[in-house]
């Protein structure tokens, strides 16, 4: 080959070269999957939820209305029954569990059933804000809202003079027959009477169901029956929780509230909370997070605080118009989720004292 042929193939080569390194190949791109519609999104968010509930139906109905807004797609089955039926009956059905999610409103209840498996846990990041004395380590169950234990009362037939000041003046002989009470079937009662004899000791708290019987005290299922009794004149005092005051209140009833034992050497305020928990082996359990999920949002926090006057457990929310900041309270120092041991003993301790 002459060294000019060889020259000239070379150039070529060169000058292909060249022209190829200009021209690069572009593979096509793979086109993106669309976004998912709304209506995708929704249907995602569907299915059945059973939820069980020792909550009133006017209370737990709000929230139940704007998660239902929220999420129309997803069915929520509700039962309905006292903190005990319900704890018996999931126990009951640990090998075939029939509920995703339990609603309860009391502390006490939820940890004794949490250290006996019936809870799955939660590792949601709204579960995790909450604060450590309102929910489980693995975050199994998680507190909603909060409610001190007050007195209430009816400001027709009592002056602010001869009011109570602390849960022992109920056993005071002169308001006999004048103080309306949830029973033994009422967690929030049963964790007050826990507390008690937590911070007081086993014998004051005795003492104080035995003078609420020696009162003639009126016993209920429930607090709306006391406050609507209170409402009407049937009874001066109610022991209830806070926002049945203020139900109460907003309805036009002629009721005061009275938040006990502030005093100097006095036990304070005892706070209690209402609960969630996932049901272990739960069929929904995705749909459980997701309502647990919208019950701590500002969105369902608000619901809880505007129209049942609760105590937010999220922070941010504001509160109710009238209802002041627990700030303002010397609280009861206890833990109450540490205490789930001295439910049993005090349950026994006050049925024996006459609690019915």
């Amino acid at each position: 080959m002459s060294k000019r042929i060889f020259s000239f193939r070379l150039v070529l080569l060169l000058v292909l070269s060249i022209v190829l390194a200009g021209c690069t190949v572009v593979a096509p791109a793979t086109p993106a999957a669309p976004a998912a519609t709304e209506a995708q999104q929704r249907e995602a968010i569907a299915g059945d939820l059973v939820v069980y509930t020792s909550r009133a139906e006017s209370l737990f109905k709000p929230v139940l209305e704007a998660f239902n807004q929220a999420h129309p797609d997803v069915k929520v089955t509700v039962l309905t029954g006292s903190n005990g039926e319900l704890a018996a009956k999931l126990l009951e059905e640990r090998a075939n569990p029939q509920a995703d999610l339990l609603i309860n409103s009391d502390i006490l209840t939820m940890q004794s059933l949490a250290e006996q498996g019936v809870f799955a846990p939660n590792d949601s990041p709204s579960v995790a804000a909450v604060p450590e004395a309102y929910r489980a380590d693995d975050g199994s169950w998680v507190a909603l809202t909060l409610r001190p234990r007050v007195i209430m009362y009816n400001t027709e037939l009592v002056s602010e003079e001869e009011l109570p000041a602390t849960m022992m003046d109920l056993t005071d002989p002169k308001w006999k027959g004048q103080i309306g009470s949830a029973d033994s079937r009422n967690g929030a009662m049963v964790a007050q009477l826990v507390a008690m004899r937590h911070l007081l000791g086993e014998e004051a708290m005795v003492a104080f169901v035995q003078g609420l019987v020696a009162n003639d005290t009126q016993w209920f299922g429930g607090h709306t029956d006391v406050r609507k009794a209170v409402g009407a004149g049937e009874f001066k005092l109610g022991l209830v929780n806070h926002y049945y005051y203020h139900l109460s209140k907003a309805e036009g009833a002629p009721v005061g509230i009275v938040y006990p034992d502030q005093g100097e050497g006095e036990m304070g305020l005892i706070v209690n909370s209402t609960n969630a928990g996932i049901v272990a082996g739960a069929r929904h359990p995705e749909l459980a997070k997701i309502f647990v999920d919208f019950m701590l949002s500002p969105e369902g926090q608000k619901v809880y605080a505007e129209q049942n006057f609760e105590y937010p457990i999220t922070p941010g929310v504001e509160l109710a118009e009238g209802v002041p900041p627990l700030s303002e309270f010397k609280l009861a120092d206890i833990t109450l989720k540490t205490l789930w041991e001295e439910l049993q003993p005090t349950q026994q301790a006050a049925q024996a004292a006459g609690l019915p």
